[in-house]
């Protein structure tokens, strides 16, 4: 996997230096749902939103904080987001560094746990300002941290350090250990090409995150962030799997898209549920690929529901 990332980040770092790769640092993504934030963590700023339960819905004592994909925004979580408020789940939208401003992407050392650090201070700050954060039942920890692709590594890597404050572990189109396939890498790589002819670069994405047949939403074909893939990219190299591949110890739902060609079943969930057993729990979603979110959001917002009424 080490090696996976590494060639992603030479593909980028030359695509960083040319003239062209500008529209792709501008291809902006769409705004996030609910209510838009920002914090400091020493010189960056961290930006995020809020979307509060639904005001006819009983709420939980849980706050669900997600993480997006590589290069992505946590605009890819909206749908997510205001289906779970409709059954009484808040969400903070984590926006990674680089996505909204410049700030925090080329610090001298960073690893999957600074990143994790960033989510901290956001739940931290949230908690002490703001009404979203309800405390948990007595000493029961209240965050349950979901992870969509590159995002189940900071979700792990969170649960890893802060266990007391981890309810559950939602890891959707998880990966990590196994190297992703040579066409699939590709693809991926691609997917960031927002230069290219428009019916080639969909091909691309297509291939790596839709199964055959679902439509590509315009916030797919858009959304796309250089900075910020090269800073998540630089942050896994420097930080070994073993230090965050169990996630903690709260119990983990995977969600697994049965026609992922960058994190398939026997690479990603079937080694979840071989090595951490009972605690695991695998959904697997048939017609979807490794963007599932957009492919299939009713079937993820249920599989949720299910897992944490079950939890409780």
């Amino acid at each position: 996997m080490k090696r996976l990332f590494v060639n992603i980040a030479a593909i980028l770092g030359v695509l960083g230096g040319l003239a062209l790769a500008n529209w792709v640092l501008t291809d902006g993504p769409r705004d996030m749902v609910g209510t838009l934030k920002t914090t400091q963590r020493d010189d960056v700023t961290l930006t995020y939103s809020t979307v509060a339960p639904d005001a006819g819905s009983p709420t939980h004592p849980q706050t669900i904080v997600m993480i997006p994909s590589l290069g992505r925004s946590a605009s890819d979580f909206n749908e997510l987001a205001n289906q779970l408020a409709l059954a009484g789940y808040a969400s903070l939208l984590i926006e990674p560094r680089g996505m909204r401003d410049s700030t925090g992407l080329e610090p001298p050392e960073m690893t999957l746990f600074d990143l994790a650090k960033d989510v901290k201070q956001i739940v931290d700050v949230e908690r002490r300002h703001a009404a979203l954060l309800k405390p948990g039942e007595g000493s029961r920890p209240n965050i349950i941290v979901l992870g969509h692709a590159f995002g189940n590594r900071v979700a792990r890597t969170f649960a890893t350090a802060y266990p007391n404050q981890t309810a559950h572990t939602i890891l959707i189109a998880a990966g990590g250990k196994v190297p992703i396939a040579d066409r699939a890498r590709e693809a991926l790589l691609h997917s960031f090409w927002s230069f290219a002819p428009a019916f080639w670069r969909e091909d691309e994405i297509r291939y790596a995150f839709f199964a055959e047949g679902n439509p590509i939403p315009d916030y797919w074909i858009g959304g796309w962030n250089i900075s910020t893939s090269l800073m998540q990219v630089k942050a896994t190299n420097a930080t070994s799997s073993d230090l965050w591949w169990e996630g903690g110890t709260a119990p983990m739902l995977v969600i697994q898209a049965l026609e992922d060609k960058i994190a398939p079943p026997e690479h990603t969930s079937d080694i979840l549920e071989k090595e951490l057993g009972a605690r695991v729990h695998v959904v697997r979603l048939e017609n979807a690929g490794h963007a599932l979110l957009p492919e299939r959001p009713n079937a993820i917002a249920q599989a949720i529901l299910d897992a944490l009424t079950l939890s409780h």
